[in-house]
């Protein structure tokens, strides 16, 4: 599979799984999943965690092997020291991309530039693109996708304009000036760290 190929599947996956959904409040983990689960995303959503049978009342599943259907795209918010075992477990099930909000990767240093190296060692193990890690995420307006694959607190107007962003903040700050001035994205990505795919 080309990077191409990879990236399109990350913005139009046909299901995703969000591996960290929480069923606590002011969580990122929960913030995710709800922007999937109401913003109007065309596929399926699964939400995954060890620790609960259920995330806005949909049944989770405590690995991403466990969900019963084919899963595209995962989204993780696990520590960092997980990510490496999730992500196996990701190729493992057949997602073609990952999106990887966790932090503590190169951006601390020390151990976390090691277990970087693995995130980008697994994604070419199993042919995976991965966003990331420790970025905000990736919107596609499409009426036709409707994803919003971050922890924002709005889902910005379709338009024609594709904004890129290494930092995350300077990518929030476009989005709400966008809103404020009433400005459509076709497409957001927030790269982070840029392990694998990059500007």
């Amino acid at each position: 599979m080309t990077k191409a190929d990879q990236i399109r599947t990350i913005f139009a996956p046909r299901s995703v799984a969000v591996i960290g959904a929480s069923a606590k409040s002011q969580s990122l983990g929960r913030a995710v999943f709800a922007n999937l689960l109401f913003a109007g995303y065309s596929g399926c959503v699964y939400p995954v965690n060890t620790k609960t049978k259920s995330v806005l009342g949909v049944r989770a599943y405590p690995s991403v092997l466990d969900v019963p259907d084919d899963v595209d795209l995962a989204v993780v918010l696990v520590p960092a020291g997980l990510v490496p075992q999730v992500l196996q477990d990701a190729g493992r099930k057949g997602c073609k991309g990952a999106i990887v909000i966790s932090a503590g990767f190169k951006e601390v240093g020390g151990e976390g530039v090691a277990l970087e190296r693995q995130l980008r060692d697994v994604a070419q193990n199993f042919g995976m693109g991965i966003i990331g890690p420790n970025c905000f995420g990736v919107i596609n307006t499409d009426p036709a996708v409707s994803l919003n694959a971050t922890f924002s607190r709005s889902f910005p107007m379709a338009g024609r304009i594709a904004f890129i962003s290494q930092s995350g903040a300077i990518g929030v700050a476009a989005l709400e000036h966008a809103a404020a001035e009433k400005i459509g994205f076709s497409k957001f990505i927030s790269i982070g760290n840029k392990a694998d795919i990059h500007e």
